[in-house]
């Protein structure tokens, strides 16, 4: 059969809060581990957008409710579309529960097609859920020859990519293939922060991405009467409610066997962000993990903190986005034959050349032994972030670990803009 059926997040929520209950001994062991231990939360993204708002609010709250009471720190390890994270939680982080992943939800599904660079088996990831099923949209720029998903047919649209398996490039390249859209991804965009700043500098026209990150991020282009962009066309298992105007692509399917593919494609959206850990970790605790994250979904003070941030909040859990997962492996070799085919970009792509910005001033305040460093630019403070393989740091023209800066020396910062990794960090004492 080619529909998946559409698994049901509350039923297993419930399931898995009672059947999940670890006997005294096994909480007593998984209390004794992470009593003193810091979580490393492992987003497959750069900072300030959707994935890395997820993971900072659950970093701050989940540990409340795992035994033993861990602290939690936020590594952002952006990178071929959360592949790179992807393979490095499978491939390289400890397997003893002490690290989660957040990984775009079309890592997996880049394995499953047996495409190159996924290095893992996502069924056997340890699934812990999402806080949030998805829509997806495409939105352009106005001011361009596109306003309506027609014009997609007859105009070309340059759209930023962060990645072969990030939702910024496989949804045009997928609306392409499927109903004839003319998108052309400029690839190489570290993430949707960088992406939007590329629109508002008129470098692309648009963006395809998640429903809420772009509206909660980028509320300014959104804003009724004055509206920056248009939306488009929409894609997931069902229309979002806040747009039931603007098109659904799978309603837009020339045959039965296109409408499959394209629900095919869609179940991912269906587990939205979701969170897991490396195979491998003992079932005591990935069981503690999941009723942690299931009790923290239905934590007031956490609900409110998403609420916040403009983010939505509705629960899929471990078990069914693991099934989910089986599923999907097991999906007909037709649909999935064609759903790769469709997901090959053709044409060729562009390549991204990100402006750089230069600010200078005294360093006013440095995070995490200089993985964050902060000067005063102009009256106002304005942050960097310090990567040990990206950011080149130079100390009086000499080059120098990043822990070396101090408050009270002078440095320009060189990035795209305040809050980004720097490509430089140059310093005199």
């Amino acid at each position: 059969m080619y529909l998946l059926t559409r698994l049901t997040a509350v039923s297993a929520a419930v399931a898995l809060s009672s059947g999940f209950l670890t006997t005294a001994g096994a909480a007593d062991e998984v209390a004794d581990f992470y009593k003193g231990k810091t979580l490393r939360v492992i987003v497959a993204s750069s900072a300030g957008g959707g994935y890395d708002a997820y993971s900072r609010v659950l970093a701050r709250h989940i540990v409340k409710f795992i035994p033993g009471h861990p602290s939690a720190v936020v590594q952002n390890m952006p990178g071929a579309g959360g592949l790179r994270a992807a393979n490095f939680l499978y491939n390289k982080a400890s397997k003893d529960g002490s690290y989660i992943g957040h990984v775009q939800r079309t890592a997996p599904f880049h394995q499953i097609l047996g495409y190159p660079g996924a290095q893992f088996d996502p069924t056997k990831f340890n699934w812990l859920g999402s806080l949030n099923n998805e829509v997806s949209i495409c939105v352009v720029r106005k001011g361009t020859k596109v306003k309506t998903f027609e014009d997609l047919r007859k105009y070309q649209a340059l759209v930023g990519g962060a990645g072969p398996a990030a939702d910024s490039e496989t949804i045009p390249t997928f609306l392409n293939n499927m109903l004839g859209t003319k998108f052309k991804v400029i690839s190489g965009y570290p993430g949707s922060t960088e992406t939007a700043l590329a629109i508002d500098r008129k470098e692309v026209d648009g963006i395809c991405g998640s429903y809420s990150s772009i509206t909660s991020a980028q509320k300014r282009w959104f804003k009724k009467g004055n509206e920056y962009v248009n939306i488009l066309v929409q894609a997931s298992t069902r229309k979002h409610p806040e747009i039931p105007l603007v098109p659904l692509a799978s309603d837009l399917a020339r045959s039965d066997l296109d409408r499959a593919v394209m629900e095919l494609n869609d179940a991912r959206l269906e587990m939205g962000r979701p969170f897991l850990t490396p195979p491998g970790v003992p079932k005591a605790r990935v069981k503690a993990l999941r009723v942690a994250f299931v009790n923290m979904t239905k934590d007031a003070e956490f609900a409110a903190h998403i609420r916040r941030l403009g983010r939505e909040l509705n629960p899929v859990s471990g078990a069914d986005i693991q099934a989910l997962i089986e599923r999907v492996v097991k999906a007909d070799a037709t649909v999935v034959a064609k759903l790769k085919d469709a997901l090959i970009y053709r044409g060729k792509k562009g390549k991204v050349v990100i402006q750089m910005i230069s600010h200078t001033g005294k360093v006013s305040g440095i995070k995490k032994e200089g993985r964050t460093i902060m000067i005063m630019y102009k009256g106002k403070e304005v942050a960097a972030k310090v990567s040990g393989s990206k950011t080149k740091v130079t100390l009086n023209g000499k080059k120098v670990k990043r822990k070396i800066i101090t408050a009270g020396m002078t440095c320009t910062f060189i990035y795209p803009n305040p809050g980004s990794t720097a490509q430089n960090v140059d310093c005199k004492s």
